[in-house]
């Protein structure tokens, strides 16, 4: 079988083979080499196969083959007793870049009411077994294969997926994580991001961050800790060696307390941690947030699902603020399996003693939608999609859109990067020959990768100023006040939001300024949550509604709403939020396949949804109607309920 359709993330996705490649890993040792395989493994034609490469977090090796040597070859090295995974690859785009790997693990979550036997009988069907408990996920658990498996975790996934006591199978992938920069020359140094004057040629007067009106107010503060996860940091950089400013450093690469470049090319982290924190010292640049402190995360560039989960999970748990990623799965079409998802959703909403940490993600810079087809290739970027985190695009020294970002109504915002026309960005360097100039600094840096240490910073800054806010409070402020850049060509809706440019250019000034409660208004927001205990059957094949009469005469400036539904088959539900004289908002229709239970938080801070509804009077009904569209399945409305933020 060459291809395989699986679920991944709520969206139906094809697994295809790649025909010359496989990989393998040892139950000892490695197999780093041809002549390491033959050693473990027996006699392996050399002249045919050649090691391509290894993959440290998924403890693989891969190799490289004739295509009609693959079968026969891959046949052969799984009877080999020292053999422990042998696996093909596969794509998820039609591009070898954008290939994974099934890691010889899945994540299962088994739906309510399962008995301990049932459960059981199930691992013994297909082979597994228990590795690990996955308590943010409920009642799921990640498996392995054993000796006593017959197909691979792809297939044991599609059938697992078929069966009704089991809510999510997916397998866990090694996949490869592209960093989203654009390297160019010669070296220039100017932080016109933070101040551009227009004052040369390339560059508009504004099209900056209003840096130094922020800094009046604070230039950040040790207490607010920015994580940047990336390929490595040069920390003996005198913008980084203050003796408090690093603070929890890990090496997921390594595995190590030493997050400093490990490879020749490791020079991008470096850049992005010095456009949002570099000290201010006297000398070289300064970051957005120069006085906060910095957790480095240094990673692979093949991650997997089980290092992604342990990266965000060490920086909430380590105290990590803001977590900043400028990067993506280097396939295009990349929904996020459930255990990654709900890492970054743990982070963002458990984090910082559960106000939630501030995570961004790059945007990309392949001048695609992140959700849609361009060129008859379908895109789908999971990190800069998920709900809870700030995707962020560029724009440029002219104020105008960078013509390589990505968009679309899921982008949050943007933030000044390069361009062409325009200028690059000058920022902290790995130090001597193997950094991008052997200076120490480099101007040419760009891409959305320094457009989102940009925006880290500014999150940064807000939270200086008040750290009580929560993550989604951060977003809002940070989407309120950003600028309407190129108001002609925008296209800017209703509610403030463009497809090109998110919200808008960030402004660190109005922003910092409404956080700290100096913008000229009466005063922080404030917020009514208003919740219903219902209670009520939803009819099979039939429909229940309820209101909330919200009582305030004021202004929506953000709005969440609660569900809890019990069901035993959400695919079946069709959820709307009605409110007069409006259009519906279909919050939920008919997604999850056989997952159960319908238990989210919707926020206007994160879902386009939900946008249209801010600025609009907040006092009158708001309706929940509850649609069952299919026979058989049945559940009941608990609880929901509506949050709405205004300024007193």
């Amino acid at each position: 079988m060459d291809e395989i359709k699986l679920t991944i993330g709520g969206r139906e996705v094809t697994f295809k083979k790649i025909k010359t490649q496989f990989g393998v890993r040892l139950k000892q040792g490695k197999a780093s080499s041809v002549e390491a395989l033959r050693a473990a493994c027996g006699p392996v034609d050399k002249d045919e196969i050649s090691h391509t490469q290894t993959v440290r977090n998924a403890d693989m090796d891969l190799f490289a083959i004739p295509e009609d040597r693959l079968e026969r070859t891959t046949d052969e090295l799984r009877r080999c007793r020292t053999s422990d995974v042998v696996t093909h690859l596969y794509t998820l785009d039609d591009t070898l870049e954008g290939a994974v790997i099934p890691t010889g693990t899945l994540t299962l979550r088994f739906a309510p009411g399962v008995s301990k036997e049932r459960k059981e009988q199930i691992l013994r069907d297909h082979g597994l077994e228990i590795v690990e408990d996955l308590p943010e996920l409920g009642n799921a658990h990640t498996v392995r294969l054993t000796s006593a498996s017959t197909e691979n975790p792809l297939k044991i996934a599609a059938r697992l997926q078929q069966q009704p006591e089991v809510a999510t199978a997916e397998p866990d992938l090694a996949f490869r994580a592209v960093l989203h920069y654009i390297p160019q020359d010669p070296l220039y140094r100017q932080q016109w991001h933070l101040r551009n004057r227009g004052d040369q040629a390339g560059l508009q007067s504004g099209a900056d961050v209003k840096a130094e009106a922020a800094w009046d107010i604070t230039r950040g503060s040790r207490e607010i800790v920015v994580c940047v996860i990336d390929d490595g940091f040069d920390l003996d950089h005198p913008d980084f060696d203050a003796s408090d400013k690093i603070v929890a450093p890990y090496d997921f690469g390594q595995e190590d307390q030493d997050p400093n470049p490990a490879a020749s090319d490791d020079d991008h982290g470096t850049a992005c941690a010095g456009v949002a924190v570099a000290e201010e010292n006297g000398e070289g640049v300064v970051g957005l947030a120069p006085r906060c402190s910095l957790m480095p995360i240094r990673m692979s560039l093949w991650l997997d699902t089980e290092s992604v989960r342990r990266m965000f999970q060490y920086a909430m748990n380590h105290g990590a603020d803001v977590i900043s990623c400028s990067w993506s799965a280097a396939a295009w079409d990349f929904p996020l399996p459930e255990k990654m998802a709900g890492a970054i959703r743990q982070a963002a909403t458990q984090g910082r003693n559960g106000k939630g940490c501030v995570i961004l993600f790059a945007a990309g810079n392949e001048d695609r939608p992140l959700n849609g087809m361009k060129d008859g290739q379908r895109s789908y970027q999971g990190f800069a999609l998920h709900p809870d985190v700030i995707a962020v695009g560029a724009s440029n020294s002219l104020d105008l859109r960078s013509s390589y970002s990505n968009h679309g109504p899921e982008l949050a915002l943007c933030a000044p990067s390069s361009g062409s026309p325009g200028r690059r960005i000058v920022t902290t360097d790995r130090q001597g020959a193997a950094g991008y100039d052997p200076s120490g600094y480099t101007s040419s840096f760009g891409g959305t990768s320094s457009a989102t240490p940009l925006a880290a910073g500014l999150a940064a800054l807000i939270l200086s100023a008040n750290p009580d806010l929560s993550s989604a409070e951060v977003k809002r402020i940070m989407m309120e006040t950003a600028d309407r850049i190129d108001p002609t060509s925008g296209q800017y809706d209703a509610s403030g939001h463009s497809s090109w440019y998110g919200h808008g250019r960030i402004n660190a000034a109005r922003a910092v300024a409404q956080a700290a409660g100096r913008d000229g208004e009466t005063g922080l927001p404030q917020a009514l949550y208003m919740e219903r205990r219902v209670g009520r059957p939803i009819p099979d094949q039939g429909e229940i509604q309820d209101v909330i009469p919200f009582p305030l005469e004021v202004s929506v400036q953000a709005i969440e709403v609660v569900l809890h539904i019990t069901h035993s088959y959400r695919g079946d539900l069709r959820v709307t939020l009605l409110r007069e004289g409006l259009p519906p908002i279909v919050l939920h229709d008919q997604t999850g396949g056989n997952a159960d239970d319908l238990i989210l938080t919707y926020r206007s801070a994160s879902d386009p949804r939900l946008q249209s509804l801010v600025g609009i009077s907040a006092r009158g009904n708001w309706t929940l109607k509850v649609e069952d569209r299919a026979r058989q399945d049945v559940g009941a409305l608990q609880k929901w309920g509506i949050g709405i933020t205004y300024r007193a």
